[in-house]
């Protein structure tokens, strides 16, 4: 399942036009949203991951304190368990919401791809423009980057301004290569010129700008804490 899921996301990254030309037969229910999930899983990992390193692993190192020896041995099998639950807890919570935003996010950019290419003349199926939204959620794989930002300022090496800004310039990158590639998947399934495609992947993107100033302006403050 991994060399699949690595085989279509490289393929999607490196060489998307060929991708969406020859995009996976089946209906979105199947191969496109497991990707969509992967997709999500991947990142819930990630940020579980540096999540766990940023509150939990200071919190558990205050209980070391004064502990050696023989003591130190019989906490350690204790320790390690409620780190695993911890860990578990974290990922199961992140995971979920992830997915469901991912799934919610990419099915109503596929669904608006689909009605606004059919207002430009466009012969697409939904299905196939919702497969190929699906598949686009790869793109924020790249958000990994933002998430390994917080490490940084956490400890110190970058701090929150700096750390808002690298997000943002991460976040803008991603929106960047996914109008790139919506324009693509618009012009293999509507078969629109490239002033048609472009002009009707700028809709979502347009939804991503607003999300994202909604993040920088509302959700980065109220994290400062977690990230510094």
């Amino acid at each position: 399942m991994f060399k699949k899921y690595y085989d279509a996301a490289t393929m999607i990254f490196f060489r998307p036009i060929l991708f969406f030309s020859k995009m996976p037969q089946g209906e979105w229910k199947d191969d496109a949203f497991n990707f969509c999930g992967m997709t999500s899983f991947l990142i819930s990992f990630v940020v579980s991951l540096v999540v766990f390193i940023n509150q939990l692993i200071p919190i558990g190192s205050t209980l070391w304190e004064g502990l050696s020896g023989i003591k130190m041995l019989m906490v350690l099998p204790i320790m390690v368990v409620l780190a695993f639950m911890f860990f578990i807890i974290i990922f199961s919570i992140v995971g979920g919401i992830l997915m469901a935003v991912f799934f919610a996010l990419f099915y109503a950019i596929g669904c608006l791809q689909f009605w606004a290419g059919k207002y430009l003349g466009g012969k697409g199926e939904l299905n196939l423009l919702v497969k190929a939204s699906l598949y686009s959620s790869a793109v924020f794989l790249i958000m990994i980057l933002a998430a390994l930002l917080a490490l940084l300022s956490k400890r110190g090496i970058i701090d929150f301004t700096n750390f808002r800004i690298g997000y943002n310039i991460v976040y803008s990158f991603v929106i960047l290569y996914l109008y790139g590639i919506l324009a693509i998947a618009q012009r293999k399934v509507h078969g629109f010129e490239k002033w048609k495609a472009f002009s009707v992947a700028v809709l979502p993107i347009i939804l991503m700008i607003i999300i994202g100033i909604v993040i920088d302006k509302a959700i980065l403050p109220k994290v400062v804490n977690w990230v510094t």
